[in-house]
């Protein structure tokens, strides 16, 4: 995994959507060789109400006065352009960006990213969970001012260096998005893979067929959430998924069957909530062969009685 060409970028919001919300601060850290070498950081005035002011302090008479996203973007492209921007919860960042530039009658800023926030799942750390704040911890990263952009982007700066450590000794190569293969949902703003996008919108002809049993093998109807733990990308094999007849999700529900996860002790987010609700933890090695022997399930409006093996729904 090569140090040249990175940007860590932190953005400040109104809100959670960008279909909506607005940008209240950028910070982009140009770092070379785990050194800072350029900085960009700006105030902006969002033009409407910035939201939870007790979580990022930024008010309106802070911001009133402020240049707005389309005065600044063409130095923040220039900052980004070449390179790979590195963000936690990536997409979210590079969300909000795609969504100003969209208002602003421009081009998105950044050409792709990497999120850190998927690969500290891929590592498979020894954290409680994977806030920023936690990974700052773990890697002995001085935190000064929570939910400031520029100081959380210097902060990601050193966290990043942290897991490029961690996943160089553990053969790990992150994932990195190209904004031109994304999508953009049309309520939330959010950009999202097209393969992920088609997985999640595909048709449903099998009725929900419950839980995965421990030794059991996958029926047609059958719902896989993935979790952060997971040691390759879900992109890879969510198309084959939809093309044996499983279901694919964002979130843990009463219909869901089995989630995937490569840490099956770890006790954060989703592999936790899946273990409390009984689900099987299903490492990705180990779905790829269950896909090899997936069984008919009972299509919507048919009559065929459900496999009582596979257990019922929570």
């Amino acid at each position: 995994m090569g140090t040249d060409g990175w940007v860590v970028v932190d953005v400040e919001t109104s809100g959670m959507r960008p279909a909506v919300d607005r940008v209240l601060s950028v910070a982009a850290v140009v770092i070379d060789d785990d050194e800072v070498v350029h900085e960009f950081t700006t105030l902006l005035n969002p033009g409407v109400d910035p939201g939870p002011v007790h979580v990022h302090g930024l008010t309106p008479a802070l911001l009133a006065g402020k240049p707005r996203f389309a005065d600044v973007a063409g130095e923040l492209a220039a900052v980004l352009q070449g390179r790979t921007v590195v963000a936690h919860n990536a997409t979210f960042d590079a969300s909000f960006l795609a969504a100003e530039a969209r208002r602003a009658g421009l081009e998105p800023p950044l050409e792709r990213y990497l999120c850190t926030l998927a690969l500290a799942g891929r590592l498979h750390l020894s954290t409680t969970d994977l806030k920023l704040a936690t990974l700052a911890d773990h890697f002995g990263v001085e935190q000064r001012a929570a939910h400031d952009s520029h100081d959380d982007a210097l902060v990601l700066a050193g966290v990043f260096a942290g897991l490029r450590g961690v996943a160089r000794d553990k053969g790990v190569e992150p994932t990195v998005r190209e904004i031109g293969a994304m999508l953009t949902h049309e309520d939330t703003g959010f950009l999202v893979s097209r393969a992920w996008a088609e997985a999640l919108a595909a048709p449903r002809p099998w009725r929900p067929a419950g839980r995965l049993r421990r030794g059991g093998t996958l029926m047609q109807g059958m719902e896989v959430v993935f979790t952060q733990d997971v040691g390759r990308d879900p992109d890879e094999i969510v198309p084959l998924l939809v093309e044996k007849g499983l279901y694919v999700a964002d979130r843990i529900s009463s219909r869901t069957s089995l989630a995937v996860c490569d840490a099956p002790g770890a006790v954060r987010g989703r592999a936790a909530f899946a273990r409390k609700k009984g689900l099987e933890l299903v490492p990705y090695a180990r779905l790829e062969e269950l896909l090899a022997d997936v069984r008919p399930g009972r299509p919507v409006g048919g009559g065929a009685p459900v496999d009582e093996a596979q257990g019922s729904l929570f």
